[in-house]
């Protein structure tokens, strides 16, 4: 183990588990105190480090997953399929039987699913249980913080179109199939309490409309967790409640959370160094050994959250210098600083709260895998190695 990471060699991710325990011990307790009767499901697609999908499954976490590669991830993990819940539109037929088989919560997305399941009727003489993702026209409901407000979004059985309602009657009929719940994740700009309540309220909607007392209630993921200035997670869930409780009564039905950001986003930081640093006619550019790619990768940020790290006490003041990634690309800038200390060659920039979707989307471009460090108190360890040559090479290759 080690325990002095400031002079470790760059770039790398590196996983203050205190905080990470805090995230998870701040959602339980509050699900503990608003509504008892839970489940928590991990997202893998936010970050798929096995190292944290193994210590989540320590802490009871189910493994949220979207994909027959996150389903049979999960299995190789060793949830059980009774522990995973197989959510999205792109699922296979082969892990969609296996999970239904199996005691999986499936969350049924599609119209293939509905063929798929009846398919599976035919085979077997057992019955049963699926949830349905809903889909309704949320962004009107919060407008400016959803997105897509022109064409809407693009998950579940409609409830406006009245395809909701048919899918759950052409299921009921079989006799053999329990709507066991509600799925009704939404992506939101925000992740605003408002977006939750309006969740919450459809989910009232269509019980009275059905007159079926679900399982669960799946409301998602999208949580702000562990970020100072943003809701709380007892914040999110008192307006949850305030709107269940209405037509749902907590021993009768489980509610169903999927955080990602919220657990992982706010522990993870990615320490880059400055390898170059020129002015040039109209602006200073820094190069570090980290890219946009490694933190930002659907490159919508426009400014981090992060520190520097530098031997010197005093530095000229810089009133620009454009901070580049190493990419060779020069649409890989990362940010701009303004009447900033003068960066100089090994420096560091240590970016903060970059847990979410940046390990799951890192390319191979260039630059293999970073190491990932698990800090644990004053220890600190490797959770991944950095990706080598030798490991790339075992990746399909047909070179003897």
């Amino acid at each position: 183990m080690l325990n002095n990471y400031r002079d470790f060699e760059t770039p790398y991710f590196i996983l203050d588990k205190v905080k990470l325990d805090n995230n998870i011990y701040g959602l339980t307790s509050s699900l503990d105190k608003f509504w008892p009767n839970y489940t928590i499901g991990y997202s893998f697609k936010t970050n798929t480090l096995p190292w944290l999908l193994k210590y989540l499954q320590k802490h009871q976490f189910y493994a949220e997953v979207v994909s027959a590669n996150e389903y049979n991830l999960a299995r190789a993990i060793g949830y059980p399929q009774n522990q995973i819940i197989y959510n999205g539109p792109v699922k296979n037929q082969k892990t969609f039987n296996d999970a239904l088989l199996n005691e999986t919560i499936v969350n049924m997305d599609s119209q293939v699913e509905i063929e798929w399941l009846l398919q599976l009727l035919e085979t077997t003489t057992r019955n049963f249980n699926v949830g349905l993702r809903v889909h309704f026209a949320i962004e009107d409901a919060c407008p400016d913080e959803i997105g897509y407000e022109e064409d809407g979004t693009r998950f579940g059985f409609s409830v406006e179109t009245g395809e909701l309602y048919r899918v759950i009657d052409r299921l009921l009929t079989t006799g053999r199939i329990n709507i066991a719940g509600l799925h009704l994740h939404s992506t939101s700009k925000t992740r605003s309490i408002k977006v939750y309540r309006e969740l919450a309220k459809m989910a009232c909607r269509i019980k009275e409309h059905t007159h079926i007392t679900f399982e669960y209630i799946d409301i998602g993921g999208g949580f702000f967790g562990g970020v100072p200035g943003k809701p709380a997670f007892d914040e999110y869930l008192t307006a949850i409640k305030q709107e269940l409780q209405k037509a749902y009564n907590v021993t009768e039905t489980k509610l169903i959370l999927e955080p990602g950001s919220a657990i992982i986003g706010s522990p993870v930081s990615f320490v880059s160094s400055v390898i170059d640093a020129k002015d040039t006619l109209k602006s200073r550019i820094v190069t570090i050994d980290g890219s946009r790619m490694n933190i930002d990768p659907i490159m919508r940020k426009k400014m981090y959250s992060f520190d520097v790290w530098t031997e010197e006490a005093v530095k000229k003041i810089i009133p620009k210098q454009i901070i580049c990634g190493f990419t060779c690309m020069d649409l890989d800038r990362l940010m701009v600083l303004k009447d900033h200390a003068a960066l100089a060659v090994g420096d560091r920039i240590v970016f903060n709260r970059v847990g979410s979707y940046t390990m799951s989307l890192n390319p191979l471009f260039i630059n293999l895998f970073p190491v990932v460090y698990i800090k644990e108190n004053n220890d600190i360890y490797a959770g991944r190695e950095a990706m080598k040559i030798s490991d790339y090479l075992q990746i399909g290759s047909l070179v003897d």
